[in-house]
């Protein structure tokens, strides 16, 4: 209906949403609420993200059944998995950790690395083109990234931490160096999506969107390089302030 009160009838598509049970070595590690495209990537992505893998090589055997609502995967090593409830965490909340590891490391420094100005720019003209899913239905969050050779590989969900997890898991498909990746995402940055990036070793994070202070703290512990308010034109650099003291 419009101003007017004038009403139409039209159709709209609107975005599919599944949600998939994952086990790690048998036991019961995380449901996913996401868009059914692109699985595989999101479950690698995932692991990398969480730290339970380093690298593609750790991973033993990855299934997927048909409907995309089972994913099993062995990995090497015995991880310790924090006790499933069955309820997957919120866009905004629980996605820092959802897994731990007895012998967990603290995550290491990223080397510093100075952005290529150009290809964040790059970038943020990607994200101008919009998505597929996003262009039709005006609600996905998108995560693109950009590969060493240059090739920017382009990723969507419902959620902004599936979509970066999707593109995370595209670079371990594609056996890339992360410390040669640059990451675009179109969603606001909170510590967890800090530590996503700094857990898949990849030194720049970009966004279209603001960060919130603790994950400009937390890009300064890790060494990561945050860039917020990424247009084709101009982009902010966020200055890494201390942590308070405790």
């Amino acid at each position: 209906m419009d101003a007017s009160g004038e009403s139409e009838v039209r159709e709209e598509e609107i975005i599919c949403e599944k949600e998939m049970e994952v086990s790690v070595n048998g036991r019961p590690a995380f449901r996913l609420t996401c868009t059914p495209e692109h699985l595989k990537e999101l479950v690698l992505g995932r692991l990398m993200t969480e730290g339970l893998i380093r690298s593609i090589s750790e991973v033993e055997h990855l299934f997927i059944c048909g409907e995309g609502n089972i994913g099993e995967v062995r990995i090497s090593g015995d991880p310790v998995l924090r006790p499933y409830g069955g309820a997957e965490p919120t866009c905004c909340t629980g996605n820092l950790q959802l897994t731990e590891r007895e012998d967990r490391r603290e995550p290491e420094r990223l080397a510093k690395v100075d952005p290529d100005m150009k290809e964040v720019f790059r970038l943020a003209e990607h994200f101008r083109k919009d998505g597929e899913l996003h262009r039709s239905t005006g609600g996905t969050h998108s995560c693109y990234i950009r590969l060493p050779e240059g090739d920017i590989l382009s990723f969507e969900d419902i959620g902004r931490h599936n979509a970066l997890d999707k593109a995370v898991g595209a670079m371990l498909i594609r056996e890339a160096e992360p410390g040669k990746c640059m990451l675009f995402t179109t969603g606001r940055v909170a510590a967890d999506m800090v530590m996503k990036t700094v857990n898949a070793g990849i030194p720049v994070l970009v966004s279209k969107a603001v960060p919130t202070d603790r994950a400009v703290r937390l890009a300064g512990r890790y060494g990561l390089t945050l860039i917020f308010r990424a247009w084709p034109d101009s982009f902010c650099l966020a200055d890494h302030v201390s942590e308070p003291s405790e």
